[in-house]
């Protein structure tokens, strides 16, 4: 099984090191993890965020996302079609604008994307689409 992984997951995974969240990432075998490479650059961007709240490192938090990549497939955004975007976009923006991008690898690939965004939860099964989610 692939699964798209979303952002709120490794802010869980991050958050909570030991947790549910990480332990999947870190320790499943049996599903392919995969995500847009935006992934990166939204944690960078927040990382800031997650070390304060940790009381760690800026450092120690992106080492931390390092080790969590290692089972994850990272797809270049520039391989997802324009009109994947484009319709993604369309879909993302009375949800959550950023999370076009999980939404497109998701009309170019068909995975299911996991999450924990209630928002996007909802927003996109009203749409019809269904995801996992803990």
């Amino acid at each position: 099984m692939i699964v798209i992984t979303d952002s709120n997951i490794f802010y869980s995974a991050l958050i909570s090191p030991k947790g549910k969240v990480a332990r999947i990432l870190k320790e499943q075998k049996n599903i392919q993890f995969i995500a847009p490479s935006y992934l990166i650059e939204g944690i960078k961007e927040h990382a800031l965020d997650i070390a304060d709240y940790l009381k760690i490192s800026k450092k120690k938090v992106l080492i931390n996302f390092q080790n969590l990549l290692n089972n994850i497939q990272i797809i270049d955004a520039g391989n997802i079609l324009k009109k994947e975007v484009e319709q993604a976009i369309i879909i993302a923006k009375d949800i959550d604008i950023d999370d076009t991008f999980f939404i497109a690898l998701h009309l170019h690939t068909h995975h299911k994307i996991w999450t924990s965004d209630l928002k996007l939860i909802k927003g996109l099964k009203a749409k019809g689409y269904y995801l996992y989610h803990n």
